[in-house]
């Protein structure tokens, strides 16, 4: 592939600015849209920090039992949600032409494909009967919730 000095100007990597695509981007967040995806802010740094601080106890709140050598897989689970709550809290930025609706775009979809991902692995779950029915309702409700917010979040973007 041949070098080019010139930067590519959609590249997030390189530091320019992406160009407006639409008068929709001038306009301000809706009051609605920004509740929503600080409610999903929320939900992701409150449920991640939880299974950081205390694995067991939140796990146990889904009908999971965790034995103590395995609460680092949910120290991981409960980090990945505190990252993506992070990238929401620092995406809205004012001073930008879109207000940082691009970088709330790539922290809700992150959050998206990460939750249809956790849907997929509890459908299996239950149906070859790793998990009970009761545990993968739970869970997947949650997941099913935090990813309607974010598609609800997004059509607001």
């Amino acid at each position: 592939m041949p070098h080019s000095d010139r930067a590519d100007s959609n590249d997030p990597l390189l530091g320019s600015s992406p160009k407006l695509t639409s008068d929709r981007a001038l306009q301000p967040i809706s009051p609605t849209t920004q509740a929503i995806v600080k409610v999903l802010t929320l939900i992701r740094v409150v449920t991640g920090a939880a299974c950081l601080v205390a694995p067991r106890y939140t796990c146990a709140l889904f009908r999971i039992s965790v034995p103590a050598e395995q609460a680092i897989v949910v120290r991981m689970v409960g980090i990945r949600d505190v990252v993506f709550g992070g990238l929401l809290i620092t995406a809205e930025d004012k001073d930008s032409g879109d207000g940082g609706r691009r970088e709330m775009r790539r922290a809700i979809w992150a959050g998206i494909a990460v939750d249809a991902v956790d849907i997929a692995s509890l459908a299996f779950g239950v149906a070859v009967g790793q998990i009970g029915n009761a545990t993968g309702g739970l869970l997947g409700a949650a997941a099913v919730g935090a990813l309607g917010l974010g598609a609800v979040g997004l059509g607001g973007l």
